[in-house]
């Protein structure tokens, strides 16, 4: 299967969102990158799977991964700004 670059700007961009959000960061940072690129990969392997936890056919069964995995996820976690909100001057 091969993805258009259109499609593939589009998850680029997606998963940058949710990377950016869920961190809370204002900007990508290069361990961010790498989950964006992570992130990118799984969701380029799930075209035309979404929904779908697992299948099975002539004995064969497959299962989806769920989320991000364990690596990405203590990346996203270690770059976390937890409880911050909006502006970050604290002087007042």
């Amino acid at each position: 299967m091969t993805v258009s670059d259109v499609l593939l700007e589009d998850l680029i961009d997606e998963a940058t969102e949710e990377v950016l959000s869920c961190t809370q960061q204002p900007v990508l940072n290069p361990p961010l990158e790498r989950v964006v690129v992570g992130s990118v990969v799984i969701k380029v392997n799930r075209l035309g799977t979404e929904g779908i936890s697992s299948e099975g056919y002539s004995g064969v069964s497959t299962s989806y991964l769920d989320g991000l995995p364990a690596n990405l996820r203590s990346i996203v976690y270690a770059n976390s700004r937890i409880g911050s909100w909006g502006d970050d001057d604290e002087s007042e």
